[in-house]
């Protein structure tokens, strides 16, 4: 009898063991199979994944090449892509008695692209990104990491062409399902760095309400940028070049119940916008060319402090999130200010980044 009932048990241990390595087998196929079907149906855009893996020891799961690209158009790049993500229970949450997820993107890109033609332009607008997030993460997330990431504007009809990139960037966002602090609101942060152009670091952070969209406070803030890695976007945007100089910017937005108010502060250095020899004899520019290039180089003597040789404005923005304003008016104030009486420090006034 005793031997019958061990013979049972141990049949109906190998039938479950058979049954879990089934599964095993069979499950990542079945997830492929739905996150490309889930991909494939997000509005303007469609995405694929070439694979997926299964950790049932650590409770995750890594889809691996993603790519979405917009449906209609000519597309040279994808809008997003990324190596692998990795989806996985936290545990640091889990202790705490809670069932969240933790979600890490290597090498993740983001391609917006610019055209006169309407389908050729890559800016997310049209797309079901939060249905696609519910669909392929049923669990809470609780914090996105981004490791060695690329944010691209791009505009390949423009003459030149336009290509300005914000590469190695990492950024963590956290505490996004908190519980209500004392005042009760509840408060997730970003922390982000990237280098711009190669060469100048970006740094930006934020507080905002996970669960209201018009609550948040950020501060960015860039080192100096050499302008002439700028003139691709110059020439086919303002149609000037920069023969010289330096540009930084320091920016803090503020939403409080829809209403935006902030300022966005441009500091330029030793900025030489006009090369007469250059542009007359070498690269034969019109009239007309010199001529906006001269008031383009004129403007910036106007708005440059003679004594420190920086031009520096403040733009404020104020108005609702749908509908954001920017004074020209105070802009101009304050550049003449600079100009005529104080240089403008690239200190912040308030929220500080984080290596400050």
């Amino acid at each position: 009898m005793k031997a019958e009932r061990l013979k049972n048990t141990i049949t109906f241990l190998v039938m479950i063991l058979s049954i879990l390595i089934i599964l095993r087998l069979y499950l990542p196929y079945w997830a492929l199979y739905t996150v490309n079907q889930k991909l494939s149906d997000m509005g303007d855009y469609s995405g694929h994944i070439e694979n997926v893996d299964i950790d049932l020891y650590r409770g995750a799961y890594q889809l691996h090449e993603l790519s979405v690209s917009k449906v209609k158009g000519t597309h040279k790049v994808p809008f997003v892509r990324a190596d692998n993500i990795d989806i996985g229970l936290s545990w640091h949450a889990l202790f705490k008695g809670e069932i969240l997820t933790d979600i890490s993107l290597d090498s993740p890109q983001v391609n917006f692209v610019d055209s006169e033609k309407e389908d050729n332009t890559q800016s997310g607008k049209g797309g079901d990104w939060q249905g696609v997030v519910e669909g392929l993460i049923p669990i809470t997330i609780s914090k996105i990491s981004l490791n060695n990431g690329n944010i691209a504007f791009r505009n390949f009809e423009s003459e030149p062409p336009v290509n300005i990139q914000l590469t190695d960037l990492h950024a963590d966002v956290s505490n996004l399902t908190n519980i209500s602090g004392q005042d009760g609101k509840r408060v997730a942060s970003l922390n982000l760095d990237a280098k711009l152009l190669n060469s100048a670091s970006l740094e930006m952070n934020a507080e905002f309400d996970p669960f209201v969209s018009d609550n948040f406070n950020i501060a960015l803030k860039t080192e100096s940028v050499s302008l002439p890695l700028l003139n691709d976007f110059a020439r086919a945007y303002a149609g000037f070049d920069f023969r010289a100089g330096t540009g930084e910017v320091i920016s803090e937005l503020k939403a409080e119940n829809g209403e935006l108010t902030g300022y966005v502060k441009p500091l330029f250095k030793k900025v030489d916008i006009l090369d007469w020899q250059q542009d007359a004899v070498e690269d034969g520019d019109g009239l007309f060319q010199l001529s906006w290039e001269g008031l383009s180089g004129g403007l910036t003597g106007l708005f440059t402090n003679s004594d420190t040789d920086k031009a520096a404005t403040i733009i404020e923005i104020n108005g609702s999130l749908n509908d954001p304003e920017i004074s020209a008016f105070d802009a101009v104030l304050e550049a003449l200010k600079n100009a005529f009486i104080e240089a403008f420090d690239n200190k912040f006034e308030g929220l500080k980044p984080k290596s400050d």
